[in-house]
């Protein structure tokens, strides 16, 4: 076994969560969203950051927050949600990231 084999064995990305990240973000990403972040945590906490290139507005948090409800609508044992909704202008550092932890990314130049 080779050293990529045992590091991918201890991965284990959690399948229903990505797939229900993506469904909830389709047609849901507006133009500012360079990142989109989600995690659980416990079995029972969901982390959803959502990273833009300007200030969100309010119209913006709320099509992301209705992307969040609708995954925890997948989870019912989920009991708590840490929504965050960040200005990040500078490029993400994906370098030590889990892809699976981010159910939508945008290529930056």
């Amino acid at each position: 076994m080779d050293m990529y084999e045992k590091y991918i064995k201890h991965i284990k990305p959690n399948t229903k969560l990505i797939l229900s990240a993506q469904k909830a973000l389709f047609c849901a990403i507006p133009k500012n969203t360079k990142a989109v972040y989600a995690k659980i945590e416990n079995n029972n906490h969901l982390i959803w950051k959502a990273f833009f290139d300007e200030e969100p507005s309010e119209f913006e948090k709320d099509i992301l927050s209705t992307a969040a409800t609708e995954v925890l609508a997948d989870f019912p044992e989920i009991i708590s949600i840490d929504e965050q909704y960040i200005y990040h202008p500078s490029p993400i550092n994906f370098k030590n990231e889990l892809y699976y932890n981010w159910p939508y990314t945008r290529l930056e130049q």
